[in-house]
């Protein structure tokens, strides 16, 4: 079972003392890096392991993409780190881990109606609640006979706050950055970096609700890229190293109808330039194809250039920022749901303010590099006088 010494600073003095209550509702609002998930999931494992009966236990986010990168992930590194993790009681195909006892442990995505109107649960946990509907947790609640949890980042207020909070069988609490004793110093630091964005620090360093007011991109989520047919294609990349990802998009415009399809293809940090490559690769670019990288790193998109991406150039950048996303805005913009990060990214890409609080016309730095690769691709290259570009800014 989980060691002791493997129990998180969140669960031991925060998750645990709530769940004690035996409240049916346990609200973990966490800024970034606070281990709330993680912690979420190493109770769930200790409860579930410990049933006397082959109970039912739902874990569910917006998509299943995200699930697969985050509360999956964490919930086989919590297996296997305390080796409990059997291959052979994973259903991968359906995400269901059936513990010794028979009970199960479900992940499931809640972008089909099929799942949110199934059957009913002993326990549920909605992670990542602020991006899920009131009307498809209602749905969820019907069908959940026993305790729920929600996670979620305070970007904003939302049904969590008026919903679920006033109920008296609720018990809320919030974690933060310092709760996680497992991050390293260089991540801590990186973290208090951000003290200066007042907006960004109140939501993601202290765990407080805020107001993203002021977002800059609508879009729409889809399962997948449509086929090219008469679409421009393009692909975008930013670079990054250290504390900044490495991103590629995938691009398909089409000027005619307006709509702009975009697909991550990477994001990542301490990424080479042959790790790029490789990735693009994998990632089933041709030689052939137009990709525009950022121009202020002459030396890696003449690398690439090298590795055989012969149609590199670098990324033709307007005096003003704002010019090039008020054209942007005028096209519907797709993401595919694998994009993860991406969407992360864009839900919290907003425009700047003053110490006023006057919305300014340039975006709030850091957390663009989804943002900036999208750019840069719809864009086009420096050829030419004023840049060769899809989207037109004359």
């Amino acid at each position: 079972m989980i060691r002791q010494t493997d129990l998180s600073n969140t669960f031991r003095t925060k998750l645990l003392p709530a769940w004690n209550e035996g409240k049916r509702f346990v609200d973990v609002c966490g800024g970034t890096r606070s281990g709330k998930t993680y912690a979420i999931l190493q109770l769930l494992i200790l409860v579930v392991a410990n049933d006397k009966i082959a109970t039912i236990n739902s874990v569910c986010a917006e998509t299943m993409p995200q699930l697969k990168r985050g509360a999956i992930r964490d919930f086989q590194a919590i297996m296997r780190r305390a080796e409990i993790w059997e291959d052979a009681r994973w259903n991968k195909t359906d995400s269901i881990y059936t513990f010794a006892n028979g009970a199960i442990l479900e992940f499931f995505s809640l972008d089909s109606d099929g799942k949110v109107h199934g059957l009913a649960r002993d326990r549920l946990f909605v992670d990542e609640a602020q991006n899920v509907s009131w009307e498809v947790v209602r749905q969820l609640l019907v069908r959940t006979r026993g305790r729920v949890i929600f996670g979620y980042n305070p970007t904003r207020e939302f049904w969590v706050h008026t919903e679920i909070q006033p109920r008296p069988e609720c018990v809320s609490i919030n974690s933060t950055y310092k709760d996680n004793e497992f991050l390293s110093p260089e991540q801590v630091r990186e973290i208090e970096a951000n003290r200066k964005d007042a907006r960004w620090w109140r939501v993601y360093g202290e765990g407080l609700v805020g107001a993203y007011e002021g977002v800059i991109y609508d879009f729409e989520q889809i399962d997948a890229m449509p086929d090219k047919g008469g679409m421009v294609e393009v692909y975008g990349i930013d670079f990054g190293f250290t504390h900044d990802p490495s991103v590629a998009v995938r691009c398909l415009v089409h000027t005619g109808r307006r709509e702009i399809y975009a697909e991550q293809l990477f994001y990542r940090t301490q990424m080479l330039n042959t790790d790029i490559v490789a990735e693009l690769k994998a990632n089933g670019v041709p030689p052939s194809a137009t990709i525009v990288a950022d121009s202020a790193e002459p030396k890696s998109i003449e690398e690439i250039r090298r590795r055989g991406y012969r149609n590199i150039e670098g990324a033709y950048k307007a005096t003003r920022l704002a010019e090039q996303i008020a054209h942007i805005k005028q096209y519907k913009l797709f993401v595919t749901k694998n994009s993860v990060e991406a969407i992360r990214e864009l839900r919290a890409f907003v425009w700047a303010q003053d110490k006023d609080g006057r919305q300014l016309n340039e975006p709030m730095k850091g957390g663009d590099h989804f943002a900036d690769a999208l750019r840069y691709a719809v864009f086009g290259t420096t050829t030419g006088n004023r840049g060769k570009y899809i989207i037109s800014i004359a």
